[in-house]
């Protein structure tokens, strides 16, 4: 077998795998990559593809498809879009499956769908929606030059929100408002019905906030793959699991693996949901991770100290223990330990049930990242369907009243004498409101020009 190269791939959302017409969505959604040939589909879709574009770990099934029809398939998974979506010849586990049907995907590599320059494949996330990504070869880089690690090397737009619908749904309600915005900034209707189609999108498990969809942060992706390298492989017999009101009964964990439950706050539900997931505390298997501090899945070795981290280099083992290593190492050995008398008894820990998680607070504004200062000229909303102008006079404003609970608001804001006059506030009495968010649903400028500002 010749030795693995890296290949530099360019993976695109585009709107039909089934086409051979350059079909990506516009503006192009894509993220580039350096990764070794040598990595299995599995963990190409787990810490590779999901936090350089931005998708929820261990959410949603998926598949690689061939330019032959080839499909690797997802196996042994809970996930709603799998029972609901796949066909039985698509499943690996199927008896019946034909050679070309629902192989595994962890029994495959990156090098056998992709060898040359040219190649392409697809991948299929979220088998409900259907977001699909076209990766093609853009380079193949030489032995020498192979290090077998993964580096996000740029990219452009931000993911699109999970259970947001698919890539033509994706493009019809979002992307193309978002062209028309480009091109013609003073088109208000466009930048509203914008403004309302992303603001439904702010609760998305990937979002947690305002969704911008020209927003892209390389170094956000970065620190996104560093995470998930450094991380243990995603479990498939629970996925995460979504629930409102908070509930329990959703876990499934077996010897080595423990149920977290984390919460997330979210609007549109009037309080907090929560997120059910299964995670491995167990290592993950030698011949089928990749290095923690580089994503090499070459001749890995492990940490002496907790055999649960994995490097493919004294340099990469280096590197990560400085990285944060070190202060996990000894949680690591304990977790290791305590899964060594799990399977000598052969019982999973009674505990495992119920961990608390993270919990994640709605972010309606970064208090350091405001887009407006004081005196921006804004269209501001001051009521249902209604929209006023005015001028920003205070940032992180604060009533006389609110408890220390109640967070600042963004901005407060002074509307002009005809806003104020058409909703009846009179002449002796200051104009002020507040936006609770920043977002373009609630605060959005205007050029100078299309507003006349009488104080």
């Amino acid at each position: 077998m010749p030795p693995p190269h890296d290949l530099i791939i360019l993976i695109t959302l585009v709107l039909n795998e089934h086409s051979a017409q350059n079909n990506t969505l516009n503006p192009p959604v894509y993220r580039k990559i350096k990764v070794s040939s040598a990595i299995n589909l599995e963990l190409l879709n787990d810490k590779v593809i999901a936090p350089c574009f931005g998708w929820t770990r261990n959410y949603h099934t998926y598949y690689f498809r061939t330019a032959n029809d080839t499909y690797y398939t997802q196996k042994d998974t809970d996930a709603a879009d799998a029972r609901s979506w796949l066909s039985p010849s698509l499943l690996p586990q199927d008896p019946y499956a034909g050679p070309k049907r629902g192989l595994k995907p962890e029994n495959a590599t990156l090098g056998d769908l992709l060898k040359k320059v040219g190649d392409y494949c697809f991948y299929n996330y979220d088998l409900g929606d259907g977001w699909i990504h076209r990766l093609s070869v853009e380079k193949v880089l030489s032995e020498e030059e192979s290090d077998g690690g993964v580096v996000l090397m740029e990219g452009a737009m931000r993911c699109p929100p999970e259970d947001g619908g698919g890539c033509t749904r994706y493009q019809e309600d979002i992307l193309d408002l978002y062209c028309e915005q480009k091109k013609n900034p003073n088109n208000v209707e466009n930048a509203r019905e914008l403004a309302e189609a992303c603001f439904e999108h702010r609760g998305g498990v990937n979002v947690n906030g305002s969704f911008r969809p020209g927003e892209f942060n390389l170094l956000e992706r970065k620190l996104a793959l560093a995470e998930a390298l450094g991380s243990r492989n995603s479990t498939r017999n629970s996925v995460k699991t979504f629930a409102f009101p908070i509930c329990n009964g959703l876990e499934t964990a077996y010897i080595g693996q423990i149920s977290v439950v984390t919460k997330k706050q979210d609007d549109r539900f009037g309080g907090f949901a929560s997120f059910h997931e299964t995670v491995n505390v167990k290592p993950d298997p030698r011949d089928a991770t990749l290095c923690n501090q580089c994503g090499n899945p070459n001749d890995l070795k492990a940490c002496a100290r907790c055999h649960s981290a994995f490097y493919c280099s004294r340099e990469c083992q280096a590197l990560h223990w400085k990285a944060g290593h070190k202060k996990k190492c000894k949680k690591e050995m304990v977790a290791y330990e305590k899964y060594q008398d799990e399977l000598k008894r052969n019982k999973a820990d009674p505990n495992r049930f119920g961990i608390s998680g993270e919990v994640i607070l709605q972010r309606r504004y970064t208090p350091g990242k405001l887009r407006f200062k004081v005196g921006d000229k804004v269209e501001c909303m001051i009521g249902p369907e209604q929209w006023g102008t005015g001028r920003i006079v205070r940032c992180l404003y604060r009533e006389d009243g609110w408890p220390k609970s109640k967070e600042s608001a963004p901005y407060q804001i002074k509307l002009d004498r005809k806003t104020a006059d058409r909703v009846g506030i009179p002449p002796k009495y200051e104009p002020l409101i507040y936006s609770d968010w920043d977002d373009d649903i609630k605060v959005r400028k205007l050029p100078d020009a299309e507003m006349e500002y009488v104080d």
